[in-house]
């Protein structure tokens, strides 16, 4: 084949080969090492949503947990302390109608800011915890007082209906009414399966006694509820023949009437200046 006749389509492989040649430095890339970049905010903002909403819930629980003590420890004193104080009149009139405090103060920052209908019984559980770990640490082992004659009372039924109270009624009226009436007159039904061992009679020396009052005669105090011995002999016990149905009632309607005041609690206490400061909003 002499070279002035070259076929079409070999020419044509030869023309492409050429063009490719004057081609390639054009579209030459070079290859770099690779750049270390940030690490992307839309991958590392949850994990550190989740660390901020962990932390804040831990510190909530505890803040709660303090503030539920203190309360008790100051206005229930005795009546939460010791098995032999948690008679049939005094015991289910105070302590219910001062522990309903916290929780309604609680139970309005839950429903106002976040509508969750989880106040209450968040305060009474971590209550509970927090009482039968200070009774183990405080009167077990430092003052050798034995746990069951130090038991604590529990809130977290009655808190249980006043969540769901809000929940159905949405007004903070009927919660208080209702849910007042729950919380203080079931109060002494709702603890009874744990306070009847301590009521059951003993012979002691020839005096009946209970459970409850032979255990503090071996357990040496500061003081003894001898105001039991008086509100056994007076009028109301005259007047009707079981009193626990009449004080329970009467603690429920004040139970009532101290809910308002875990209501200013948390609104003016902690929802204003929060949102004062921070701004907080609800959808």
């Amino acid at each position: 084949m002499s070279p002035a006749y070259i076929p079409f389509p070999i020419a044509a492989r030869r023309a492409d080969k050429q063009i490719a040649r004057k081609l390639e430095p054009i579209f030459m890339t070079t290859t770099t090492p690779p750049i270390d970049s940030p690490p992307q905010t839309d991958k590392t903002r949850p994990l550190l949503s989740r660390r901020w909403d962990v932390l804040l819930v831990v510190g909530a629980a505890l803040l709660i947990a303090g503030a539920f003590h203190i309360n008790q420890m100051l206005f229930a004193g005795d009546w939460s302390f010791w098995a032999d104080w948690k008679d049939r009149e005094f015991w289910p009139l105070v302590t219910p109608s001062v522990g309903i405090i916290i929780p309604a103060a609680v139970q309005y920052i839950t429903w106002d800011r976040l509508r969750l209908p989880l106040g209450a019984t968040l305060c009474a559980v971590v209550l509970l915890l927090t009482q039968w770990l200070s009774r183990w640490g405080s009167f077990d082992l430092w003052a050798g007082i034995p746990l069951n004659f130090t038991w604590p009372e529990t809130f977290i039924l009655a808190a249980i209906l006043l969540d769901v109270t809000l929940l159905v009624t949405k007004s903070y009226l009927l919660t208080s009414v209702i849910g007042g009436l729950i919380w203080g007159g079931l109060f002494w039904f709702f603890n009874f399966p744990a306070l009847s061992p301590f009521l059951s009679p003993v012979d002691f020396h020839g005096t009946l006694l209970t459970v409850a009052d032979t255990m503090s005669f071996h357990i040496g105090r500061t003081q003894t509820p001898e105001y039991l011995r008086m509100i056994e002999e007076g009028h109301l016990k005259s007047l009707v023949g079981n009193i626990t149905i009449v004080v329970s009632f009467f603690s429920g309607m004040l139970c009532a009437a101290t809910y308002w005041i875990g209501l200013a609690i948390g609104k003016y206490l902690a929802v204003k200046p929060t949102g004062k400061f921070f701004k907080l909003t609800t959808d």
